[in-house]
Formats: structure tokens, sequence, C-alpha cells
């Protein structure tokens, strides 16, 4: 009788055992899976969302009043700080309003709404179907070019481990279930180019 009650034990400790493996496996490939696609999506949309039009063009950099320059380049806090004034849609009369206004050609300048939209899509069309994803454009910033992507990965599990419904919407924190599982990766990415010589 001893000997069965231990082998029970063990077989329960066994069951128990793998149940957590399985959990924390998931955990963990979902984490890495998730954070090397987001990573992938953002940098391949950050290419598809290059404006090739003002590379070639260029475009104007106008800065507000009460911004300075320091050495060579401007420094700012925030977008509101400047507009990008496309080369076709200049007008002599709104360049007044600001304090200077620089031309640039050959400097790479995002589209946003282009970047959003071809994340989107290669975000869609990567992820796993088993769990619910909330993403989060946090800020797409046009020149220079730099953006911020939060992703939300839900997953619920019952008791013994395996997953049932998966939660839907909302953030990190904001579910009741104790069951629900959320993991958080953002990526913050700023596009560099090298010029000619290397540099």
């Amino acid at each position: 009788m001893k000997v069965a009650m231990w082998a029970v034990g063990i077989f329960i400790a066994g069951i128990f055992g793998l149940v957590l493996i399985n959990l924390f496996g998931n955990i963990t490939t979902t984490n890495q899976q998730d954070y090397n696609l987001v990573r992938n999506t953002v940098e391949a949309s950050m290419y598809d969302a290059i404006d090739r039009a003002s590379y070639r063009a260029g475009f104007y950099l106008c800065v507000n009043p009460g911004v300075s320059k320091v050495g060579n380049q401007w420094k700012f806090k925030s977008t509101k700080e400047y507009d990008i004034i496309l080369n076709h849609d200049i007008n002599q009369e709104k360049m007044k309003d600001y304090a200077e206004c620089d031309f640039l050609v050959g400097e790479v300048k995002l589209n946003a709404d282009v970047f959003v939209e071809s994340f989107l899509r290669r975000f869609a069309e990567n992820v796993n179907n088993s769990k619910s994803y909330t993403v989060t454009v946090q800020e797409v910033i046009e020149y220079p070019p730099k953006v911020s992507i939060r992703i939300d990965t839900f997953d619920t599990f019952n008791s013994v481990g395996s997953t049932t419904e998966t939660f839907v919407g909302g953030e990190c924190g904001d579910s009741n279930n104790s069951n629900t599982i959320c993991i958080r990766n953002q990526v913050d990415s700023i596009f560099e180019e090298r010029n000619s010589d290397g540099k």
C-alpha cells in the first residue's frame, strides 16, 4: 500500500510538472516569436514607407520660432516644433510664419500612413491565430525617421494548462481574469542610412 501511494504521488507530480513545462514553454516561445515578428515587421515596414519622391525632389524642414540650432543640427523635443512641407506644396506666404526653412535633398523621410498600413498587413499575415493581440502605434515621426510600436499578446489558460478562449482587446493589466496571461513587447526603431563612403 505504501509503495502504491508513492507511485500515485510521483504520477501526479509528473503530470503537474508537464503542465508547468507546457505553460511556461508556451509563454517563452510566444514572447520570443512575437518579439522577432515585431522587430522584423517594423524594419520591413520602414523600408516600405520611405518617401522616395521626397528623397529625390527634396522637402522643406520648417522650424517654428523659439527652437535653436546646436552646431549644424536642430534639436527638437517634439514634432510640434517643426513642419515638413513637400516641394510641390510650398507657399512663400506660409513660409514667413517659420523661423527658418531648410531645403533637404537626399534625406530619408517616412510616410506615416504607408508605415502603419504596411505594418498592420505584415503583422496580421504572420501572427499566431490562437492568441489575441492589441497593436498600439505609439509614435511615427516622419523626419528623422523613428517609430514606436507596442504589442500586447493575450492568452487564456484553463486550470489544466490547455488553451481556451482568448481575451479580446484591452491592454496588459486590464483583464480581471486570473487565467489570462499578457505579454508586452515594444520596439522603438530609428532608421539610419550609410553614406556612400560607408560611414
